[in-house]
């Protein structure tokens, strides 16, 4: 709506309404990442969360328009399009996660990739296809804008805060909770339940889109990585048994090791994969050939869990294929290490943000 008002001297300045002077929001925020802690530690300077076993998402609300994009800006309501209807305030964009539960409420990365997404790509669905869990949820962790206006040069605190006054928890769409200081009884009670792991955050830290910054540091339960996939060792019988496993040093695919495949998941991979083979290996280093080995175009990000050691894969694990994956993420990544101050609690306030920040309670 438009006012014309008449000056003094005959001009006639053309006035906008409040509403129609906002900017649009942004459509390129890629959201901001931690880095790796060597272990959990307490921190009067940080907040403590779950790390959630999803797909990292922005959404948003732009005049009624409602977005859902991964951290590379593409569209996410095809996998989910029970969050059409998420309640977003307009003029809001929020970091969080798209998450799919177990029957015992904890989020499952193998039930979210199980779903159907037809432009997915060239990777079919998960191994769990015909499980649907319980959800989808978006389990929202920050508030990057609010009425169209940018939240990203205030403090976490205050971001936090202003996501919890918003009141928009519901059935798809959900809150968590955050601890205070004790990373360390949080990590344990988390370990306890069989969650992923936890992520500390500077309680003053300022939002930087697309970074990687040690302001967030996340703690696993058991030590994981994003691989490329450049091989597989494969039985007739079982299918796939082992993924080779590569990480980036500069533009170079180094292997790190190999993962085991669990039997239940060795003959989807090797139909997963066999529209990326091979003529010949893609690392940087020459490898031994054996029995079954097939080797790979460097296409496909896999998550490993692994013994913990740094650049080098041991008793590691294959657990999943990663959708939402990018081979420029595949590289070793050096632990920080940070000082720990004593615990102020005991494990019952810790286990209460569990409880409360599940969007569906253990049973």
């Amino acid at each position: 709506m438009r006012r014309d008002t008449r000056s003094p001297g005959g001009e006639q300045p053309t006035l906008l309404e409040v509403g129609e002077a906002l900017a649009a929001l942004p459509r390129d925020l890629a959201p901001m990442r931690p880095r790796l802690a060597a272990n959990a530690f307490n921190s009067p300077d940080h907040l403590f969360e779950l790390k959630w076993d999803g797909i990292r998402a922005l959404a948003s609300m732009d005049r009624g328009r409602l977005r859902l994009a991964d951290r590379s800006g593409g569209d996410l309501l095809p996998l989910v399009p029970e969050l059409a209807e998420l309640p977003v305030p307009d003029g809001a964009v929020l970091d969080g996660e798209i998450v799919v539960c177990d029957s015992r409420g904890r989020p499952s990365y193998d039930l979210l990739t199980g779903r159907s997404l037809p432009a997915r790509g060239p990777l079919p669905p998960g191994p769990k296809a015909a499980k649907r869990g319980r959800g989808p949820v978006f389990v929202a962790f920050d508030l990057l804008y609010e009425t169209h206006r940018p939240l990203l040069a205030r403090p976490l605190e205050e971001r936090r805060r202003r996501l919890t006054a918003l009141g928009i928890r519901s059935r798809s769409l959900a809150v968590p909770e955050h601890l205070a200081e004790d990373g360390e009884p949080f990590l344990d009670v988390v370990a306890e339940y069989g969650l992923e792991g936890i992520v500390a955050k500077r309680r003053d830290s300022r939002y930087i889109p697309g970074a990687r910054s040690a302001e967030w540091l996340k703690c696993h339960v058991t030590p994981r990585a994003d691989v490329v996939l450049g091989g597989l060792v494969e039985d007739e019988r079982r299918g796939a048994i082992r993924a080779l496993c590569g990480m980036y040093a500069g533009d170079v695919l180094a292997f790190v090791g190999e993962a085991y495949v669990p039997p239940y998941l060795g003959r989807w991979l090797d139909e997963a994969t066999r529209d990326f083979t091979a003529d010949a290996s893609p690392f940087a280093t020459p490898l031994p050939l054996r029995t079954g080995m097939r080797w790979l175009r460097p296409r496909i990000v896999a998550i490993v869990e692994h013994a913990g050691e740094i650049g080098e894969l041991r008793d590691a694990r294959f657990r999943a294929l990663r959708f939402d994956g990018r081979l420029e993420d595949c590289r070793v990544e050096e632990p920080i290490e940070m000082e720990s101050a004593p615990a102020r609690a005991g494990s019952e306030r810790p286990r209460l943000v569990v409880l409360h920040s599940l969007p569906f309670g253990p049973e």
